[in-house]
């Protein structure tokens, strides 16, 4: 997703580290009229609930705005950690 987050410039350091935690690529940074305003390419799984978050850290001072951007390949750890879920979920159903 191509995300672009809009903030007062005090929690800029704040939403950086989020991002990183996201597995963001941060495509540039800039600021306009006291706020800051970060765009990024972000898996959309990272971003389930971000609203939640977003607000927790800028004290709902914050907003942003994503749309679709491409699709890639699943880093291998998280795909293994997909096929483990769907495969647990399977074996319970077999279980019932």
């Amino acid at each position: 997703m191509d995300v672009k987050v809009i903030v007062p410039e005090e929690n800029m350091g704040d939403i950086l580290g989020d991002m990183n935690t996201r597995r963001a690529r941060v495509a540039g940074m800039e600021t306009d009229k006291g706020h800051s305003i970060v765009s990024a390419k972000v898996p959309l799984a990272e971003m389930l609930r971000y609203t939640t978050n977003l607000r927790s850290l800028t004290g709902g001072r914050g907003i942003f705005e994503m749309q679709s951007s491409h699709y890639e390949v699943v880093p291998a750890h998280i795909t293994q950690t997909i096929v483990d879920a769907r495969q647990k979920e399977l074996a319970d159903k077999k279980e019932e």
